[in-house]
Parts: structure tokens; C-alpha cells; sequence
């Protein structure tokens, strides 16, 4: 939830600028030429022993000189110099700090004795503390940067929460290009006090973030991190690109941030747990940000796709099933008016090639053709330059018409260059995700529907369970005797559960299935996601043997799912 003390590090009406500076090249020079050039509306106090002014503003020689309530202290000294700094931020009554600075725990032994001098001196002045070694904080509604970089994001409501604040620059200039609007970039660096966990909290109870972005290459408080995403998790997206999976790339996180990276399985079912969408690349980050910033959550997994070219649709088709989403299936009415506007040959399925030649406006009748087909859940639209095609003006006349009726998410696939970069100007202008290839729409929207799957269960109330048991011990006796009658000396899960339920014991419905269909229409009973797992006396560790594939949430992932545990138990 948010707080007013913790509202100071986003939306302050004073800032001082510990080692303020006039030269440029100097951390300190940086922060307050960005204070500035945002249009800060509030009070800045740049501190420097020697200096009078900075950047034309009165400068103080320390903290307590200032004379004025102070909400938040950006510190930009070197590392040895914070702890004394700290401390007149105490005797200055100031409850917030970013800490700019570097060579801390990620020198070694040394810098790690200096952060615990900090943590202690900030703990005594119960005093909140960003960093140290980030680029500090940005956010559009409040006009506040406070960091080192130089450019502020275009406005919007999407939060990034980041260790590396290369990557803060890497958003930020990708932000540029596509029109993704940010209300919040924070930089939390080697997270000596505020963690993941503080700021999600925080921008939980902030009900102008829609969603949030993390770059994460380690977590600290792991019940808090937990506990605050699995909250924030019911109410809006959470995306999580997780560094450090490898060996080395651990290794390399410990060089940079002091980060002791975790085991890649440990984090990958904690962000699951919590609600939270794994992405693994920084083109999935990218994508997947552009997509909440733009579009709104699918309702289910079946999409459409429109295009004026075979290959590319049976490439979107390919991806579809490989990310275990459903090509939509369409109505009997949306092929009737298809039918009438497109040439006899079309494809007469999903995908929809309209063909080579089609004018702007077969495009547009085909959108809202699609726009009208409630089993229609997303819809990925894909031009292919072409002699008698123009695509500024198939662009135009799509986003004429997303612009007055859309009704749910829509990936635009301009392939190509030069010649279609007006238009990926221009959906992107318009609010509208582009990608260059099918794969990645098609991903990008997996990801979104993944995340809406897990919100959905996130938001489940559990039933009321009566607080009397019902047990037969008699029949829970005669399952026993049976195990032992075979000579068996071990149960396995189907034989486990009568006997849980003979005592009481809520149990999950369990069905055996010998072959993927069988497993498709039990699934179909059960009702999705389901969870697979191999029954084999000979195989105990079922996770180990890759015999457990979870979250499968339709038909063509049962099949998939069911043909790979199967082909890994005979290997």
C-alpha cells in the first residue's frame, strides 16, 4: 500500500542535491540540469561546500544550512563520504534518500563494510534509502528526475523497476521510438534498504500504474517480495526479466550489483506462484512492455490472423502452437460475411488470407468482420509489401477503425523496411504494438495471456470447507491391506489419495489417461489448466524425469504436453 513517507521518493515538493555540481561530466552536474530541464515544479537545494550557486541556483554548504523542509536528499558523493551524509540528513529532519553512489558490496570486501556503515547510520535516523550504486528516480507526473540519465520517458502508466540502470537507459530510449508511456522509473541498485518488494508494495496502492515492469538479477526479503507481488499480481500485470540465470551470468551479476543470483528453476516458480510473467530476453521485455502499455488483457487464448500473404499466416499459425495458444475458430457468420467481401480463392479458414491485391478497405472490412466474432479472443494483422498494396494507407484505415471499436488486443505485423516504416510510425503513434515478425506477436500475446490466467487464480476466494471431518478409518483401512496384500511398499499418487479422502482429506480430481486424446477429453471434464504428470511405479521422481508439466491450459497443450512426458520417460 502506499505511504506518505514512501510517497516523498516519487512526488517530493523539495529536493537537495548532495554534491550538486557546475562541471559537466559530474554526476551531481547531471541531476540537477535534469531537475531542471523536467520542469521540477518544487523547491531544489543543490549542496556543495564550494560553490555559491549551481546551475544558478543558491547553493548550501551541507544539509542542515538549507532552512527549509526537505522531503527527499539525492546524494551524489562518493561512497566514503555517504554515511556522514546520512547523518546530517538526520540532524536535517529528512526521512528519504537516493543514493547515487558506487563501490560499495560489488568491490568486495571493502565497499560491502562501507553499505553495512550506511545501512547502520540510516537505520539510526530511521531514515528510507534508494541504492546505493543506481541512476535514481524518474517520474512523468510528478516532472521529477532525479537520476543521471538524459532523457525523461514519454508519460503514461506503466511502472520499471530495475537493477541495472543500463537498462533503465535501454527502456528509455526504446520508449522514445514507440510511444511507450512510463508514470515511474526507479533504479534500486544494490537494494541496501528499499527492494523489490518496498516499491511493489507501494505501487500496488497506486491506482494510476497499470502495470509493472522488473529487471531482476536478485531478490532480497524473498516472504516480503513474495507476499507484495502475489498482492499486486490480482490487480495489474507484473513482468519480470530475471538475469543471472546462467553460471556465468551469475557471476556477472555479482560484479555489477553485488547480486547473488539464485538457481533459474527456484525463481522461475516463485514469479509463477506469485502471479508474476517470466520473460527471457530483452525483445520479450521490450514486446511485452510495449503490449501493456498499448493494448488490453485477451479474455482467453484463441487468435485470429489476418494477412495478404500465405507464409507469413502459416508462420503466425506455427507460433500459435508452439506457445500453446488456440487458432481461433470462426463462426459460421464471420466466414458468411468474409465471403462477401473477399475474392472467391481466399482461404476459407484462419488464418484469413485476403490475397496480395486487397484495397484498404478489404482490410478494414476483415478487422471488423474479426471485431464482431465473440470467439475471437486477439487478433495479429500482417502486411507483406506488395506491387499493388500501399501500406500507409492499409495502416490508416485500420487504425481509423481500432481507434472507434476495439474490443480486444491487436498486433500489427508491418514486414518489411523502408517501405513500411510510415506505418509502424504511425500504429505506434496511435497507440498500437508493432512487431516486425509473426513469432513475436504471437509471444508477446502468449505472455499477456499467460498473466491473465494466473490473475484469474490469484483472484479465486476457496470455498468453505466444514471444520468437521468425515473419516472412515475402515475404508481407508481396506486400501492398505490391499497395497500390502500386492506387495507393495510404496503408494503412488492415485493409490495416496482414497486413502486421504477416506480421512477427511480434500483431494484434487485425478483421471488416468492412457493415450492425448483420452487426456484431452478428461482434461475438458476437469476443466483447465490442468497439470500432467507420468504414473510409473519406476519413476518416484516425476519432476526430475521431466514427468510434470503444470498450468496447461487447453487442448493443444494437453496433447503436447502429454507426447513429451511420454517421449522423455522412454528416453
Amino acid at each position: 500500500m502506499t505511504s506518505p513517507l514512501f510517497e516523498n521518493f516519487f512526488s517530493p515538493k523539495s529536493v537537495a542535491v548532495v554534491g550538486a555540481s557546475d562541471t559537466p561530466g559530474r554526476v551531481g552536474y547531471a541531476v540537477i540540469r535534469n531537475m531542471i530541464a523536467g520542469g521540477f515544479p518544487g523547491r531544489i537545494h543543490p549542496v556543495n561546500p564550494a560553490r555559491k550557486k549551481v546551475n544558478g541556483i543558491k547553493a548550501y554548504p551541507n544539509l542542515t544550512a538549507v532552512g527549509d523542509t526537505i522531503d527527499l536528499a539525492v546524494i551524489a558523493t562518493p561512497i566514503e563520504r555517504v554515511r556522514a551524509v546520512i547523518a546530517d540528513c538526520a540532524a536535517a529532519g529528512i526521512g528519504n534518500a537516493i543514493v547515487l553512489s558506487a563501490g560499495g558490496r560489488e568491490t568486495g570486501p571493502a565497499g560491502e563494510r562501507i553499505e553495512q556503515e550506511i545501512l547502520e547510520a540510516a537505520r539510526r535516523a530511521s531514515l528510507r534509502m534508494i541504492g546505493p550504486n543506481c541512476v535514481g528516480v524518474i517520474s512523468t507526473a510528478a516532472r521529477l528526475n532525479t537520476s543521471f540519465l538524459d532523457r525523461m520517458p514519454p508519460a503514461g502508466n506503466i511502472a520499471f523497476i530495475s537493477q541495472s540502470g543500463a537498462m533503465c537507459l535501454a527502456i528509455l530510449d526504446r520508449a522514445a521510438r514507440e510511444r511507450i508511456g512510463f508514470r515511474h522509473f526507479v533504479s534500486i541498485g544494490s537494494m541496501l534498504d528499499v527492494d523489490f518488494g518496498d516499491v511493489l508494495n507501494h505501487f500496488s496502492g497506486d491506482a494510476n500504474v497499470r502495470a509493472i515492469v522488473l529487471y531482476v538479477e536478485h531478490i532480497t526479503a524473498a516472504r516480503k517480495f513474495m507476499s507484495a507481488a502475489r498482492a499486486v499480481s490480482r490487480l495489474k500485470p507484473v513482468i519480470a526479466l530475471k538475469a543471472g540465470r546462467s553460471k556465468s551470468g551469475a557471476a556477472a551479476a555479482y560484479s555489477h550489483t553485488g547480486a547473488l543470483a539464485g538457481a533459474d528453476d527456484v525463481y522461475r516458480a516463485a514469479f509463477a506462484r506469485a502471479g508474476i510473467t517470466q520473460v527471457d530476453t530483452i525483445e520479450e521485455l521490450f514486446d511485452c512492455t510495449e503490449l501493456i502499455a498499448k493494448q488490453p488483457l485477451p479474455a482467453g487464448p484463441r487468435l485470429a490472423v489476418i494477412t495478404n500473404g500465405g507464409g507469413p499466416g502459416v508462420m503466425a499459425m506455427d507460433a500459435i502452437e508452439q506457445f500453446g495458444l488456440q487458432p481461433a475458430r470462426l463462426s459460421a457468420e464471420t466466414m458468411t460475411k468474409l465471403d462477401g467481401i473477399l475474392p472467391a480463392f481466399w482461404s476459407r479458414g484462419n488464418p484469413i488470407d485476403i490475397i496480395g491485391d486487397a484495397s484498404p478497405e478489404r482490410w478494414r472490412q476483415a478487422v471488423e468482420i474479426c471485431a464482431a466474432d465473440p470467439a475471437i479472443d486477439g487478433l495479429v494483422i500482417i502486411f507483406i509489401p506488395q506491387a499493388l498494396s500501399n501500406a500507409a494507407a492499409v495502416s490508416d484505415a485500420i487504425i481509423d477503425y481500432l481507434q472507434q471499436k476495439q474490443k480486444f488486443p491487436v498486433f500489427a505485423v508491418w514486414m518489411g523496411g523502408e517501405s513500411v516504416a510510415q506505418s509502424v510510425y504511425q500504429f505506434n503513434a496511435q497507440g498500437f504494438p508493432t512487431y516486425e515478425t509473426p513469432e513475436r506477436a504471437v509471444a508477446a500475446f502468449q505472455r499477456l495471456h499467460t498473466h491473465r490466467t494466473r490473475q484469474k487464480m490469484l483472484q479465486e476466494i476457496p470455498g468453505t470447507f466444514s471444520s468437521e471431518l468425515t473419516v472412515n478409518r475402515n475404508r481407508g483401512r481396506e486400501f492398505v491391506d490391499k497395497m500390502l496384500a500386492d506387495g507393495r511398499s510404496s503408494l503412488g499418487e492415485l493409490d495416496a489419495k482414497p486413502i486421504l479422502a477416506a480421512y477427511g482429506i480434500p483431494i484434487n480430481p485425478v483421471k488416468l489417461a492412457g493415450t492425448p486424446s483420452e487426456a484431452v477429453r478428461l482434461a475438458d471434464q476437469i476443466g483447465y489448466p490442468v497439470v500432467l504428470k507420468i504414473v510409473s511405479p519406476e519413476i518416484v521422481h516425476k519432476s526430475e524425469t521431466g514427468g510434470i508439466v503444470l498450468g496447461v491450459e487447453n487442448a493443444v497443450g494437453v496433447e503436447k504436453a502429454y507426447d513429451e512426458i511420454m517421449a522423455k520417460a522412454a528416453g
